[in-house]
């Protein structure tokens, strides 16, 4: 157990040093990572979160990054365009249910019709669970509620001082200036949340594997992601693409042999510790035990929305000289029923 939280802490260390080496301009986190997700933020997947509220499981993602600025403020309605939040429950990374949501074309207000769906990728039937107007709470019919709509951006982060303290820009922002400042504070994204009772995930245990994807007109996956910054952090621009069109069942053995090189490159460790690391690290999934209120912080249980993932990266690569970023919170508070994620600005 202890050799666990030593390797646990040491992919803190690398995940914090690389992520600020690659990050630039609004690719932080996984915003715009990738050439394909660039030309249509619709289905740019920037954060996934995974977490328990009692007996239920709330399941969420966020696309398009600076809705309104760089982005637009609806979801794709393109035929064959779709939002995926896929659920492993037998452990072997391959989905076993599918919470699909398609969005029609949007009226003149700006306003979308939705679909929420049910589907068992082991059966392949499929039915409807949810239908409403965006920017509105909806019931599902099985239990729980639904919400796809335009939201603050949950992501916070001094991110200019990262990049010339840590990422090499040589700039002279340093972390906790009086001037400390979010740069993600006032931007908003469009939000997809989903709550419903964890009894109805789980399979002969209590965990799930989770993670979110898009397609696009040719069913192709556009994007998916689960854990935080790893396509954004480890794939080069050439793979990005096909990083984001590899099932997870299948990472370790096409992009685990990247990851450790990186982590070998970067992080100085041997390759026995490197590949231990890339073995935590992928698949690229959010692992959440539906009975346990941890989150991805220390024990990568899930994500929760108000964990400052930036300030224990930091205080693990600089072995706490540099503890904080000074941004402790969002800008916008969380709420504390559905949908958790704070208004738009």
């Amino acid at each position: 157990m202890k050799k666990m939280r030593s390797i646990l802490v040491l992919a803190g260390v690398v995940m914090a040093l690389v992520f600020g080496l690659a990050a630039f301009g609004a690719r932080a986190a996984d915003h715009l990572d990738a050439p394909a997700v660039q030309k249509d933020g619709r289905l740019d997947i920037n954060d996934v979160y995974a977490f328990v509220n009692g007996e239920n499981t709330v399941l969420a993602m966020t696309v398009n990054p600076a809705a309104g600025v760089l982005s637009p403020t609806t979801l794709r309605s393109n035929p064959g365009s779709r939002y995926d939040i896929v659920i492993d429950n037998d452990g072997d990374y391959k989905g076993d249910i599918l919470l699909l949501v398609r969005a029609q074309k949007p009226r003149p207000n700006g306003a979308q019709r939705l679909n929420l769906y049910w589907k068992d990728l082991e059966t392949g039937k499929q039915r409807r669970i949810a239908a409403g107007m965006t920017n509105k709470v909806l019931p599902v019919k099985t239990g729980g509620q639904f919400f796809a709509g335009l939201r603050d951006d949950p992501f916070f982060f001094d991110l200019q001082a990262f990049r010339d303290q840590v990422g090499g820009a040589g700039g002279s922002r340093t972390f906790c200036d009086a001037d400390a400042v979010d740069f993600f504070a006032g931007l908003n994204v469009t939000g997809i949340v989903v709550e419903i009772p964890s009894a109805q995930l789980v399979g002969d245990s209590d965990t799930i594997n989770v993670w979110a994807r898009t397609s696009s007109t040719n069913g192709r996956s556009f994007d998916r992601m689960g854990k935080p910054a790893l396509n954004t952090v480890f794939i080069d621009s050439a793979n990005k693409d096909a990083y984001n069109n590899t099932e997870p069942k299948d990472d370790l053995s096409r992009w685990g042999g990247r990851f450790s090189a990186v982590l070998m490159a970067l992080g100085g460790y041997d390759q026995a510790t490197a590949d231990s690391i890339t073995g935590l690290l992928l698949p690229d999934v959010l692992t959440l035990d539906t009975t346990s209120t941890d989150g991805f912080v220390g024990t990568l249980n899930g994500r929760q929305l108000p964990e400052d993932v930036i300030d224990f990266e930091l205080t693990v690569v600089t072995n706490g000289g540099i503890p904080s970023d000074c941004i402790d919170a969002n800008d916008n508070m969380f709420m504390d029923e559905f949908p958790y994620m704070a208004d738009p600005n």
